[in-house]
């Protein structure tokens, strides 16, 4: 028998309204979640800055050390380009005989930063600031490398964040018992 068989046809409406309905779910966890990874990423950016700027400050202190067997008492002097006062930080350096010491302190205990969304919607948001400290040590070479001469030297260097938010200047880090410190109220990062 060569007779028409023919196979049920499928309603194409069944399968287009599962996908609609999958789109519709992802479509509402996007809007769930963009805003809150917003929030996060932009949060930790003025305390970046304050981190990133010290931690320059810091290197250009060894190299400037290595160039001119001492410290700059100067930040234009380091050579990084980074401004004494920014939207979030106000940085400076104090020198002593044995080490530099570079802060970054919060201008304010907030800062703002304006969240985006998609579209029209955005919203200034204020964020607490922490204060850095960075150490830069002269030490004896040897300390380092074991093949240095007696009478060499180098730098060792520490970066410290407060503890509490605000704008007050950290207290110094120190070096004891052969490694840099930070000093009380601050953490090493």
């Amino acid at each position: 028998m060569t007779g028409n068989t023919q196979e049920p046809m499928s309603n194409s409406r069944d399968s287009g309204c599962g996908c609609l309905l999958s789109l519709i779910v992802l479509g509402l966890l996007g809007l769930l979640f963009v805003p809150s990874y917003f929030r996060t990423s932009s949060y930790g950016h003025g305390q970046s800055e304050g981190r990133n700027y010290v931690g320059a400050m810091n290197r250009g202190q060894q190299a400037y050390f290595l160039e001119q067997d001492k410290f700059s008492d100067a930040i234009p002097a380091l050579g990084l380009g980074i401004k004494t006062e920014t939207q979030n930080y106000t940085y400076s350096i104090r020198v002593t005989e044995e080490a530099a010491f570079n802060y970054g302190i919060a201008r304010s205990d907030q800062y703002t930063y304006k969240r985006k969304y998609f579209g029209p919607f955005h919203k200034k948001v204020r964020r607490p600031s922490r204060s850095y400290v960075g150490g830069v040590f002269i030490i004896p070479a040897t300390k380092v490398d074991p093949n240095a001469t007696a009478d060499e030297l180098t730098t060792i260097s520490i970066l410290c964040e407060a503890v509490a938010i605000g704008a007050t200047k950290p207290a110094e880090p120190t070096y004891l018992d052969d490694k840099p410190t930070c000093g009380e109220g601050t953490i090493k990062l």
